[in-house]
Protein backbone atom coordinates (compact mmCIF):
# COMPACT_ATOMS: atom_id res chain seq x y z
CA UNK A 1 0.00 0.00 0.00
CA UNK A 2 1.66 3.55 -1.01
CA UNK A 3 2.45 6.00 1.41
CA UNK A 4 0.71 8.97 -0.07
CA UNK A 5 -2.67 8.31 -2.16
CA UNK A 6 -1.94 9.25 -6.08
CA UNK A 7 -4.71 11.71 -5.60
CA UNK A 8 -7.46 13.16 -3.88
CA UNK A 9 -9.64 10.38 -5.27
CA UNK A 10 -7.25 7.57 -4.46
CA UNK A 11 -9.59 4.25 -3.38
CA UNK A 12 -8.34 1.46 -2.00
CA UNK A 13 -9.63 -1.50 -1.69
CA UNK A 14 -9.62 -3.28 2.03
CA UNK A 15 -10.61 -6.88 3.42
CA UNK A 16 -13.07 -6.16 6.38
CA UNK A 17 -10.30 -6.86 9.30
CA UNK A 18 -7.95 -4.16 7.40
CA UNK A 19 -11.09 -1.34 7.68
CA UNK A 20 -11.32 -3.02 11.02
CA UNK A 21 -7.86 -2.13 12.27
CA UNK A 22 -7.01 0.65 10.40
CA UNK A 23 -9.99 2.25 12.09
CA UNK A 24 -9.15 2.28 15.48
CA UNK A 25 -6.76 4.81 16.64
CA UNK A 26 -4.08 4.69 19.22
CA UNK A 27 -4.71 6.68 22.53
CA UNK A 28 -2.45 9.11 21.18
CA UNK A 29 -3.54 9.43 17.86
CA UNK A 30 -7.35 10.54 20.06
CA UNK A 31 -4.91 12.98 21.75
CA UNK A 32 -3.81 14.52 18.70
CA UNK A 33 -6.71 14.78 17.85
CA UNK A 34 -8.35 16.07 20.12
CA UNK A 35 -6.29 18.80 20.75
CA UNK A 36 -6.70 19.24 16.94
CA UNK A 37 -10.29 19.70 17.65
CA UNK A 38 -9.51 22.10 20.42
CA UNK A 39 -7.34 24.23 18.53
CA UNK A 40 -9.76 24.42 15.74
CA UNK A 41 -13.00 25.20 18.28
CA UNK A 42 -10.94 28.27 19.82
CA UNK A 43 -10.02 29.73 16.29
CA UNK A 44 -13.99 29.11 15.33
CA UNK A 45 -14.78 31.12 18.75
CA UNK A 46 -12.52 33.77 17.72
CA UNK A 47 -13.77 34.57 14.18
CA UNK A 48 -13.85 38.05 14.00
CA UNK A 49 -17.31 39.17 13.01
CA UNK A 50 -18.44 42.31 11.05
CA UNK A 51 -21.72 43.25 9.57
CA UNK A 52 -19.68 44.17 6.48
CA UNK A 53 -18.72 40.80 6.12
CA UNK A 54 -20.94 38.55 6.89
CA UNK A 55 -20.86 35.96 3.91
CA UNK A 56 -16.78 35.67 4.82
CA UNK A 57 -17.27 34.85 7.95
CA UNK A 58 -20.42 32.30 7.66
CA UNK A 59 -17.55 30.80 5.24
CA UNK A 60 -14.85 30.35 7.64
CA UNK A 61 -16.76 29.31 10.43
CA UNK A 62 -18.35 26.48 8.46
CA UNK A 63 -14.76 25.20 7.09
CA UNK A 64 -13.91 25.11 10.78
CA UNK A 65 -17.11 23.43 11.59
CA UNK A 66 -16.24 20.85 8.81
CA UNK A 67 -12.78 20.27 10.07
CA UNK A 68 -14.32 19.28 13.90
CA UNK A 69 -17.02 17.36 12.40
CA UNK A 70 -14.49 15.50 10.46
CA UNK A 71 -11.95 14.80 13.56
CA UNK A 72 -14.53 14.14 16.07
CA UNK A 73 -16.10 11.21 13.31
CA UNK A 74 -12.35 9.78 13.07
CA UNK A 75 -12.69 9.23 17.46
CA UNK A 76 -16.41 8.18 17.01
CA UNK A 77 -15.88 5.74 14.53
CA UNK A 78 -12.63 4.64 16.50
CA UNK A 79 -14.85 4.15 19.66
CA UNK A 80 -17.13 2.50 18.15
CA UNK A 81 -15.41 -0.13 16.29
CA UNK A 82 -13.59 -1.04 19.33
CA UNK A 83 -16.48 -1.40 21.46
CA UNK A 84 -18.00 -3.90 18.60
CA UNK A 85 -14.76 -5.75 18.64
CA UNK A 86 -14.93 -5.81 22.37
CA UNK A 87 -18.57 -6.92 22.40
CA UNK A 88 -17.39 -9.68 20.23
CA UNK A 89 -14.87 -11.31 22.22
Amino acid sequence: MPQVAASSFTRYELPEPEILSGTILSHLNIAVIQNMRCDIAEQKLNLPFTPNNVLDYAQQSSYLQGQLDILLHLIDSSLFTQQQLTQEN
